[in-house]
C-alpha cells in the first residue's frame, strides 16, 4: 500500500455521499487509502480490496507469531501437558453435542 498523500487522500465524509464511486476508484487506482473525516476528525478509511487483504494477512501472521512466542515461553517455563493430559482436559471441558 502506498503512503498517504495528505492533500489528496483526506476528504470530508460528504464527498462519499456525493461521489462514492470516485473515492473507491481513487483508492483502487492510487493504491493509497482515502481517509474520510467528519468535523475535521478521521472517521473511516477506504482501501482497495487487495490492500485490505494484505493488511489482514499481515495481522494474522502477527497474531500467529505472538501465539508461537507465548507457547515457547510456556515450554521454557515448564508449563506443558502430555497428549493424554490435554485430551482428558479437552474431553472434560468440551461442550456437549446437541
Amino acid at each position: 500500500m502506498a503512503e498517504l498523500t495528505i492533500s489528496q487522500d483526506i476528504r470530508p465524509i460528504s464527498d462519499l455521499k456525493a461521489g462514492g464511486s470516485e473515492i473507491v476508484a481513487q483508492a483502487a487506482q492510487t493504491g493509497r487509502p482515502v481517509v474520510l473525516t467528519r468535523h475535521g476528525r478521521g472517521v473511516a478509511v477506504v482501501l482497495a480490496v487487495d490492500d485490505y487483504e494484505r493488511l489482514h494477512q499481515a495481522a494474522e501472521r502477527g497474531a500467529l507469531a505472538a501465539a508461537l512466542r507465548e507457547g515457547e515461553r510456556d515450554v521454557e517455563a515448564g508449563r506443558t501437558l502430555t497428549h493424554g493430559e490435554m485430551r482428558a482436559k479437552w474431553l472434560k471441558n468440551r461442550p456437549e453435542a446437541e
